[in-house]
């Protein structure tokens, strides 16, 4: 080979060797920053999900923005938006699972203000006090803490029956000149939350209702409810100490679990009258149709002679508005049994036009027994439903017509569609409770509290079935599983002690007969009973009520529950102290506090104020231990 041919072979062997290091290197440079590369592309797209979602959950559009978190969750979970739009939507849909979501977020990134709040939220209505405290606290020791931080304090005092912790909240919000008008009156209802049960003026629901009438002479949408609780407080009907309308309805912020006697309160009200309410309702700027037809009521409140033309009233104005009019004026009709009147102003073609109207419409041939009726809208799938509603109320209609295998299959398939959807689970066992298909109840509550265990709406289910049972064991059983999920929730606490003072009175062999019945639940009995003799777990007892009662004095609940300890502990003089220094309304006297009171009365030689008790307690409304206690009395008094 020439020198020149030499020198091209060369040439060339270097051109292959640099493509081939260069091909070595383009494969090794995207072998170590493709995957990072298509991390950064996922974690965008979540990031846009994930904004996508808080506008949904701004918007209160639920379905949404449970899609829009649920994609950005699934395209990159450990993304902190990710995290964070998952954490938000259960928080604002009261999920407990929310708490979970929040926990690992905090891994990942520091918790912002807006963070903390939901967490503290939905820690509060969990009953999860821990993690509320931390999160509260979080909230009032960072710079500038503000109402909002300040409210949830209150409610957490407020759950943790610290009146005066609360108080204090309450007061910095009222005042805090930054407050917004909703959160005065969010303040004001915790205040009214905190009223006694005392048949005279309560300073606190006084003060209470004085501000919210305040609130309603503005123009807002904070005015407009303060305006709405005004005119409800009005309809009631009842009558405070000073001739004032009372509220019948106890605010959401006092939760207190079903068995005990609840706290009452006597608010009082301001100057307005009937007629002003009525007017300030129709001037409302934001009225809408569920606020006008409220301003019907109380016309017919103040005059009931005029209750047609009212409703004919009522027709006029909405029968030709779109969806939302015609369901508020189909709920409003329903409410007073005008079903008639509701099928011939909403028409099945202006009925279609909502899920929710659409059930209404339902719901008002069932009021008239047109169950056939039903079962063929249903069937001809003229608007298509959720198939646990769908099956829910073909079941009925089934029942309702006498078919009653039909019937089973319809419950039967509401329940597969209900199936590992804890929400769908609540609204098929409470929609079985209210039409009395136990099995089905109980099946579903059960359910959903095992898909999702610190679901509070799933755990009160199980417990009122329990109640309807009227076995103190099984009753017992529930507050039992509810006391290992929620041990700092001093409503169970309370309710779980009462009944286990209860079955302390049993005999054994009623104890054998009921864990019979009861099965595995009465395992949950067993600890107790073992590890402890009667006599030392009734001074355990006897304490815990003592705590009770000193974080929380006002409390009937935890008063009966103290009175009966010293009841069984033969302390009958230290019993009757107990109910000293409190007065509670005639009207927040459940038959179970009744009950304890006159045993106590009667065990203190009152006899004759003891039957005078007795006579007011429905009898078939007691457990048995509790008929136990006053059994003597009513044989007396017959």
């Amino acid at each position: 080979m020439t020198a020149e041919e030499i020198r091209l072979k060369r040439s060339k062997r270097r051109r292959v060797i640099i493509i081939a290091i260069a091909i070595v290197v383009v494969l090794v440079t995207g072998f170590f920053t493709a995957r990072p590369a298509l991390n950064a592309v996922k974690a965008w797209q979540a990031r846009r999900h994930a904004a996508k979602a808080f506008a949904y959950i701004d918007n209160a559009n639920w379905l949404g923005a449970r899609k829009e978190a649920s994609a950005a969750y699934q395209l990159r979970p450990t993304e902190p938006q990710s995290v964070r739009a998952i954490a938000r939507f259960l928080s604002r849909t009261r999920q407990p699972d929310a708490l979970e979501f929040w926990q690992q977020l905090e891994k990942l990134t520091p918790l912002t203000r807006e963070d903390r709040q939901d967490e503290a939220a939905i820690a509060i209505v969990s009953g999860e006090t821990s993690r509320a405290e931390i999160a509260v606290q979080a909230l009032l020791e960072s710079k500038g803490a503000d109402p909002a931080g300040w409210l949830l304090a209150a409610q957490l005092a407020i759950q943790k029956g610290a009146a005066d912790d609360a108080m204090s909240a309450l007061g910095k919000v009222f005042n805090d000149t930054n407050a917004t008008e909703q959160q005065q009156l969010q303040a004001a209802l915790l205040e009214l939350a905190l009223a006694s049960g005392s048949e005279a003026i309560d300073a606190r629901a006084t003060d209470a209702w004085s501000r919210i009438e305040k609130i309603s002479r503005g123009k807002s949408a904070a005015a407009l409810d303060a305006l709405v609780l005004l005119a409800r407080r009005a309809l009631s009907g009842q009558k405070s100490a000073s001739g004032s309308a009372s509220s019948s309805e106890e605010p959401t912020a006092r939760r207190e679990a079903s068995l005990q006697p609840g706290g009452a309160y006597a608010p009082v009200g301001g100057q307005m009258s009937v007629v002003d309410l009525q007017h300030a309702l129709e001037a409302h700027p934001l009225a809408k149709a569920p606020q006008k037809l409220i301003a019907l009521d109380l016309v017919e409140h103040a005059d009931a002679s005029r209750r047609d033309e009212l409703i004919a009233q009522g027709i006029a104005q909405l029968k030709n508005g779109d969806a939302n009019d015609l369901f508020a004026l189909a709920t409003w009709l329903n409410s007073k049994k005008e079903f008639e009147k509701t099928v011939e102003a909403i028409p099945l073609e202006k009925a279609l036009l909502g899920r929710e109207l659409f059930l209404q419409y339902l719901d008002a041939l069932g009021g008239l027994e047109r169950w056939g009726e039903i079962k063929q809208l249903l069937e001809g799938d003229r608007y298509p439903l959720d198939p646990v509603v769908q099956g829910m109320y073909l079941a009925r209609c089934s029942a309702q017509l006498g078919e009653k295998a039909a019937a089973e299959n319809n419950w039967q398939r509401a329940r597969e569609a209900a199936a590992g959807d804890p929400g769908k689970l609540i609204t098929l066992g409470d929609y079985a409770e209210k039409n009395g298909i136990v099995d089905v109840a109980q099946s579903a509550f059960d359910n959903a509290a095992i898909q999702s265990p610190k679901l509070r709406l799933a755990q009160q289910g199980r417990l009122r079935l329990a109640q309807r049972s009227g076995d103190t064991g099984k009753i017992h059983a529930v507050l039992a599983d509810m006391l290992k999920i929620w041990p700092n929730d001093d409503a169970v606490q309370n309710d779980e002690g009462y009944t286990r003072l209860l079955l302390l009175g049993s005999s054994s062999s009623e104890r054998g007969a009921r864990s019979d019945q009861q099965g595995e639940s009465s395992e949950l009995l067993a600890p107790s009973s073992d590890l402890q003799t009667p006599s030392s777990e009734l001074r355990a007892l006897s304490a815990l009520a003592e705590k009770l009662v000193e974080r929380n004095p006002r409390s009937l609940p935890h008063r009966t529950f103290l009175a009966l300890a010293r009841l069984k502990q033969n302390r009958a003089a230290n019993a009757l102290s107990v109910y000293e220094n409190i007065t509670v309304a005639r009207g927040a006297l459940t038959p179970s506090a009744l009950a304890v009171h006159a045993a106590v009365l009667a065990a203190n030689g009152k006899t004759e104020e003891a039957k005078s008790e007795v006579e007011q307690i429905k009898i078939g409304n007691l457990l048995p231990e509790e008929r136990a206690l006053v059994e003597q009395l009513t044989k007396t008094n017959h």
